[in-house]
């Protein structure tokens, strides 16, 4: 786990990193990922308020919205990692979205997904280049992640 400005990266995720936006997935299997928004994200959004999450049973494609969430400073997307089929919701986190704050690399994910295109796994971004992309955003943000 590194850690820069308060900001905690696992470095043994998969990261799906578009602009700010940043998202993150954890293989469960060969074509299974559990799938979340990263401190950095969680910290640029403030206290979340709001948790729209896809049904289960729905195909999203890869860079397209898997949920939607609210904050008092900010309303948008969180983008699927890669293209699949959401096979399971966290219902806890639509229930109490601030635990998405408090824990956002565990009680806090959104989605499990199967994936449907393998090949997009190895478009994410991983250990020590996924930690430079996500120190660059945490510099030019001028960020010091904060838990709720």
């Amino acid at each position: 786990m590194v850690v820069e400005s308060n900001c905690e990266i696992p470095e043994n995720l998969l990261y799906y990193i578009e602009g700010k936006n940043t998202v993150w997935a954890k293989q469960e299997s060969a074509d299974v990922i559990l799938v979340g928004i990263t401190d950095v994200a969680q910290t640029m959004a403030g206290k979340i308020v709001k948790v729209r999450i896809k049904k289960k049973g729905t195909k999203v494609e890869r860079g397209k919205p898997i949920a939607t969430m609210e904050s008092g400073k900010w309303a948008g997307p969180v983008p699927a990692p890669v293209t699949g089929e959401i096979i399971d919701v966290n219902a806890e986190a639509e229930k109490n979205p601030v635990i998405i704050n408090r824990d956002p690399y565990g009680q806090g994910w959104l989605v499990r997904m199967k994936v449907e295109k393998p090949e997009e796994l190895k478009m994410l971004h991983t250990g020590d280049q996924a930690v430079q992309k996500m120190k660059e955003i945490i510099a030019s943000e001028k960020l010091s992640c904060k838990r709720l």
